[in-house]
């Protein structure tokens, strides 16, 4: 299985559901504001219907939503991505960035 920042699995784990777009920006420093937007237009792509679940600013070790509920071996936000359908991640500069966005549509994974 690859492990993808922290706790976020990519596609090649067959267990998950999660398709991953993974991205390299290079010659430019991303904001979560950025980087946000670039995720929003390549998960809208993948998925015209996509809505952004959770999210993982890797540069300040920050995930949305925290659920204190959640605890275990992965993090919240991705716990509360998994339980609420979503099933397109992308991934932007190796976890500087993370969203993962539900888009309805069965089988992204792969």
């Amino acid at each position: 299985m690859k492990t993808v920042g922290p706790g976020f699995h990519s596609a090649q784990d067959t267990h998950r559901n999660i398709k991953e777009i993974d991205v390299r920006v290079q010659g430019a420093a991303l904001d979560y504001a950025a980087a946000h937007a670039l995720a929003d237009v390549l998960a809208k792509k993948a998925a015209r219907d996509a809505m952004l679940v959770a999210w993982f600013d890797g540069k300040n070790d920050v995930g949305y939503p925290v659920i204190q509920e959640c605890t275990g071996d992965k993090p919240s936000w991705l716990t509360y991505a998994e339980s609420h359908g979503g099933n397109l991640g992308v991934n932007i500069n190796g976890d500087e960035f993370v969203f993962v966005f539900a888009t309805g549509l069965e089988h992204q994974g792969g």
